[in-house]
């Protein structure tokens, strides 16, 4: 005689010796049953929920592993809690009634989709907590976690609803993955930008082109400053102006973008800005001229130097001297140049290592262009466009001393 048989048997004994008849009994067995039942899986839901809870909270707080107090964070083991009461509910049904009543058997099923959507949860929170503790971690922080999480979430979803209709429905798992195939071309176009994301994401990550906190630019979209998301849909970025852009995951791939990474990992920042000098004003250099430049300490060895040579030049030619035309003079742009790089290169927050150059355009209608090209040593935003506004205010300011002027457009004002 089985276990059940005998509880029941006594069950009934001991109803009768309260006094109950026959018929009563027949009303009283199952709904004592029942609220057994109901007490044993609060019983149950009290211990996994409380009792258990509490002392891997405690635990996850006096250790000083930090992966168990992110399980306890994202609420791994409540998810997991509600399995238990869900078993005993189970359990019970069949303990109670016969298992082949049909209401028995939707409840069973219930219970069993219960279950399924328990541990779905229970997958969800484990995955969000794997994506806590790789995106605190050095070796993980830059890489698209997200989009991964993303993707082994939908095939937790997906699994877990082919298990709850295969419950339901008493098909087995391997017709619906059938019938699923059948319906892939529907699947494919209903959840394409979540494929092409994937496929985007895992582009992303294996050649190494977007990580989090890099400063991006899509023109086509508006974003400029640092990625703050990538997921498996949309990349998020977070513009210089505190605005937020979402960017399509597969846009990366398919259209241009500038990051900036390299130059934040590279020793210095370029800076590459020119002026516009006034063509009239340049001139070849009168011996009165080149006195008054000597006493500009940085280029008065350049000045002596340079004339020496063109002395030794001269007279080794027999140039006529009393034109200025005739051989080879120095020109106050010339010297305006040097002094440019002399001055940019003995500059502390310039990098040295890096190239450093003072060059010509091509003259035009605004004038003769100089373009100063070098890399300041701080990167950072504010502080690389301090570094160049205080050289440029210089550079300006010295202009005249050279006897030459700023190129300037005539304001209507002007006669």
């Amino acid at each position: 005689m089985s276990y059940k048989i005998q509880f029941s048997q006594w069950l009934m004994h001991q109803l009768q010796q309260a006094g109950a008849t026959a018929d009563s009994c027949e009303i009283l067995h199952p709904l004592v049953l029942t609220i057994g039942l109901v007490v044993l899986i609060a019983i149950a839901d009290f211990v996994s929920r409380k009792v258990i809870l509490t002392v891997v909270a405690r635990y996850a707080k006096k250790s000083n592993n930090t992966y168990d107090d992110i399980l306890v964070e994202m609420r791994v083991f409540i998810y997991l809690a509600h399995v238990v009461p869900a078993l005993v509910a189970k359990k019970g049904l069949l303990f109670i009634f016969n298992e082949n009543s049909d209401w028995v058997n939707i409840l069973q099923h219930l219970i069993d989709a219960y279950i399924i959507i328990a541990i779905i949860r229970f997958v969800q929170a484990v995955l969000r907590a794997i994506k806590v503790f790789l995106l605190n971690s050095e070796d993980f922080k830059d890489k698209p976690i997200g989009s991964y999480t993303q993707l082994l979430n939908i095939i937790n979803y997906a699994v877990g609803i082919l298990f709850i209709i295969s419950n339901i429905t008493d098909k087995p798992l391997w017709t619906l993955l059938t019938a699923f195939g059948a319906l892939s071309a529907l699947v494919i176009l209903t959840f394409r930008d979540t494929i092409l994301g994937l496929v985007a994401s895992i582009q992303i990550s294996g050649n190494d082109i977007v990580r989090m906190d890099d400063w991006i630019e899509v023109p086509k979209y508006g974003a400029d400053g640092h990625v703050i998301e990538i997921n498996l849909t949309n990349i998020k970025v977070k513009n210089w102006d505190n605005t937020i852009t979402t960017i399509p995951t597969h846009a990366l791939i398919n259209d241009a973008f500038k990051n900036w990474r390299g130059m934040e990992e590279s020793q210095g920042r370029r800076m590459k800005r020119s002026i516009n000098i006034k063509i009239s004003t340049i001139q070849f250099c009168t011996p009165d001229m080149l006195e008054r430049y000597k006493k500009i300490t940085l280029i008065r060895d350049y000045i002596d130097k340079k004339q020496e040579d063109i002395d030794a030049y001269n007279i080794k030619n027999n140039i006529d001297k009393t034109v200025l035309a005739n051989g080879r003079n120095l020109t106050n742009v010339g010297i305006f140049r040097e002094y440019m790089y002399r001055y940019v290169d003995q500059h502390p927050k310039v990098n040295k290592k890096l190239v450093a150059l003072v060059r010509q355009l091509s003259p035009g209608e605004k004038g003769l262009p100089l373009e100063l090209y070098c890399f300041t040593r701080d990167k950072q935003w504010i502080d690389h466009e301090n570094i160049a506004a205080d050289i440029f205010d210089h550079v300006l300011a010295v202009v005249p001393q050279f006897d030459l002027e700023i190129f300037e457009s005539p304001s209507g004002k002007e006669s």
